[in-house]
């Protein structure tokens, strides 16, 4: 790419991503629109589109863009977690908890996964293996304790909701 297709190009993802960050995710479709069919296959920009989509709760758009992303970068892992989050919504926990479980093989170090196993496991009620997925993630990486933490604060009933009213 030339000087100047890489500073249009840095330009069209930061007006994209300020839409985006707005929650004006049609604007920010258009916005990449600017960019050529080349550019509009990069996997950076795939990853902003991804974004805007997941961002819009449009799920069966952003599987098509993961499982692209997937197919270009299989050595990541956060287009494993990004796939299997975006299969979660378009389709089903456990299409979503197998993936990871490959993932989980393939990326041993990386605590997303094991995490998200874990906040998928809560999810079927089973407890036990919750907590495995969870220490072994807080093993990897201690920030998501905190994490955790706070997912709870969002999820937790307040003391109203306890009482019935």
């Amino acid at each position: 790419m030339k000087d100047a297709e890489k500073l249009k190009f840095q330009k069209v993802l930061t007006y994209t991503n300020g839409y985006r960050e707005l929650g004006m995710h049609t604007y920010a479709l258009k916005e990449l629109a600017n960019l050529t069919d080349e550019q509009t296959q990069s996997q950076t920009a795939l990853q902003m589109r991804l974004a805007i989509l997941m961002d819009a709760n449009r799920w069966k758009k952003a599987l098509t863009i993961a499982r692209k992303l997937h197919a270009i970068s299989p050595e990541s892992a956060d287009t494993h977690v990004n796939l299997a989050f975006v299969i979660r919504r378009a389709h089903s926990l456990k299409d979503a908890q197998s993936i990871l479980i490959n993932a989980a093989e393939k990326f041993p170090t990386e605590a997303i996964i094991p995490y998200n196993l874990g906040c998928y496991a809560c999810q079927n009620a089973d407890l036990d293996e919750a907590k495995t997925y969870l220490t072994q993630a807080f093993q990897l990486d201690t920030k998501y304790i905190e994490m955790a933490k706070n997912c709870l604060l969002y999820t937790s009933p307040s003391p109203r909701d306890q009482r019935g009213s």
